[in-house]
């Protein structure tokens, strides 16, 4: 399942300093991330394109450092108002929503004319009033699953096990389960996105206390939806939640094995670019993978049961599409909405993640693309659970698979 709310860094501005940088801008512009990373590391670059990289890579400090440098050094530009904009995906992403709204609040000040300050006015009114969430620093813990990937947790004192996604910029329960926590829950107005593109309504209800293991953070916020919408129909009670991203960020590790455990709270491992392959781009975490030797990008979704990949990788592939592909249609699932699409079926493809193969099969490539550009797909967890157990990193950006045979 992937929930996320629609805002887009903007594409067009001119480079701080004199003469833009064409190569710089070129990989800006195409969201190249770990290219723009590497080019910037031996030159004195605009701090725009710092920031952009430190957000990209979960750099926090450094991105909210450089966006506001940027909005300091010339208020009124186009770079200022692209600043803004990355400050708002920082905030968003870190679950700290008086910060969110106090920022857009100034970027509408600064640019009352732009056209598109209405819509995000109207995108925003879901988060006024929500509190910053409160997070300490993380402490190693071993919990245990059954199987699955649901994550034992105590909310405000009361026992729950939800769900951890990765796919999802806001975590998220069932209005039943909000009255079983005994938490207010408040009308929003607003709507979040699904993995089919449709929208769907959601009220919020705040927690003051949330605990994992050793891990506590407080005035943690989740969007509330209807019971009688998927997944929350098909989980037993005390289960009808799920744990975005905000709350993943806190854990800073999360380990998870066949055997039974989840780990969170680890020290992370040290920053290397040439490890990462996990980075954020508007509103989304990609996974960096292999295809028949060729680098491609895809969404890591924890949240997603199966893998779902999109038109760009029927592009990319397209001899091995003609060669082996047969027509076909797929549901796709999302909160409360199911949708078909068109789209081509092949035996299998093996995915190199980690250095460890993986295999989909079969493997359904719908003929209509979704998330950001150049994405192949939608990676489940029939891919990510081919392992012994697997490991997601939010510090130094990387995600692992363990071998079965891995002594």
């Amino acid at each position: 399942m992937r929930l996320a709310i629609a805002v887009c860094f903007l594409s067009s501005f001119a480079a701080l300093g004199g003469e833009p940088d064409t190569r710089l801008k070129f990989l800006y512009d195409a969201h190249q991330w770990f290219e723009l990373h590497d080019a910037i590391q031996h030159k004195k670059a605009p701090a725009l394109y710092r920031g952009a990289v430190a957000y990209a890579f979960n750099d926090f400090h450094q991105a909210e450092v450089n966006f506001r440098s940027v909005i300091h050094s010339a208020p009124r530009s186009e770079q200022a108002y692209e600043a803004y904009e990355g400050l708002s995906h920082l905030y968003f992403e870190y679950g700290q929503y008086r910060r969110l709204i106090a920022v857009m609040e100034e970027r509408w000040a600064a640019f009352p004319h732009k056209s598109e300050g209405q819509n995000e006015r109207t995108v925003m009114a879901s988060f006024r009033g929500l509190p910053d969430q409160v997070s300490g620093k993380p402490r190693q813990s071993t919990l245990h699953h059954d199987g699955n990937t649901f994550v034992p947790i105590s909310i405000d004192g009361k026992p729950a096990k939800y769900f951890f996604d990765t796919g999802a910029w806001v975590n998220c329960m069932s209005e039943s389960e909000a009255k079983r926590l005994g938490l207010s829950v408040h009308e929003s107005g607003g709507t979040l996105g699904t993995a089919t593109g449709a929208k769907v309504g959601f009220r919020t209800a705040v927690m003051e206390e949330f605990t994992a293991g050793n891990i506590r953070l407080r005035n943690v916020s989740f969007a509330v939806f209807p019971d009688n919408q998927e997944p929350w129909s098909a989980l037993p009670v005390g289960q009808r939640g799920l744990l975005g991203i905000p709350v993943l960020l806190a854990f800073r590790t999360l380990r998870w094995t066949s055997d039974g455990t989840i780990e969170i709270g680890a020290n992370a491992r040290p920053k290397g670019m040439r490890a990462s392959n996990l980075y954020f781009d508007n509103d989304h975490l990609l996974l960096v993978t292999d295809v028949q030797k060729r680098r491609v990008h895809g969404l890591f979704d924890t949240g997603a049961e199966s893998t779902d990949l999109y038109e760009e990788f029927t592009k990319e592939f397209a001899d091995l599409v003609r060669e082996s592909g047969k027509k076909d249609s797929t549901e796709v699932r999302g909160v409360g909405h199911a949708e078909s699409f068109d789209s081509i079926t092949l035996p299998e493809v093996i995915f190199r993640i980690g250095g460890v193969d993986t295999v989909l099969r079969p493997a359904h490539a719908l003929l209509k693309q979704f998330g950001p550009k150049g994405t192949v797909g939608n990676f489940g967890l029939d891919l990510l659970k081919q392992g012994r157990a697997f490991r997601i990193d939010l510090a130094a950006m990387t995600f692992e698979l363990e071998r079965w045979n891995r002594q």
